[in-house]
């Protein structure tokens, strides 16, 4: 076997192995006008106060990834979309329960006492809280951003 021809063979057993080895999921990345046109509410705000639901569930489009509800109250500084008169709201989002899996959701989480603010893309639920735009699964990477920095 000439040497081109075992380079060849090496890197076509390469691709076959990186490709069953490869685990990944598509995630949508919107823009801010897609966020905005699709969101009830656009914030600047912080978080002053979260607390675990009841609700425990798998999200819809990750059947392996078990999930406890959470609700986390925020104090609004600027409304740029929905109800100028709102001052507070509730955000319902998840938790995992558990291990988290391979290419899991990206889920958010606040902690109060760092009183850092956000950009919240939101939609409202029946029940009157909050959702992220983007859906339960990955609103960690697109719609809901921490301001001033990253996040610890």
């Amino acid at each position: 076997m000439t040497k081109s021809l075992r380079l060849y063979a090496l890197a076509m057993i390469m691709i076959v192995l990186s490709q069953s080895i490869a685990n990944a999921r598509l995630i949508k990345h919107w823009s801010h006008q897609e966020l905005y046109d699709k969101s009830d509410m656009v914030i600047i705000a912080t978080a002053t106060a979260t607390n675990e639901t009841r609700e425990s569930t798998k999200l819809p489009e990750l059947e392996a990834q078990s999930v406890v509800g959470v609700e986390t109250k925020f104090s609004i500084s600027a409304i740029l979309k929905g109800d100028k008169k709102t001052t507070e709201l509730i955000l319902h989002h998840y938790r995992e329960d558990g291990m988290s899996i391979p290419n899991g959701p990206s889920l958010v989480s606040f902690d109060p006492v760092k009183k850092r603010t956000y950009l919240l893309f939101l939609v409202r639920e029946a029940d009157g809280r909050y959702a992220p735009t983007v859906g339960q699964v990955d609103p960690a990477w697109c719609g809901i951003n921490v301001l001033g920095g990253f996040e610890e």
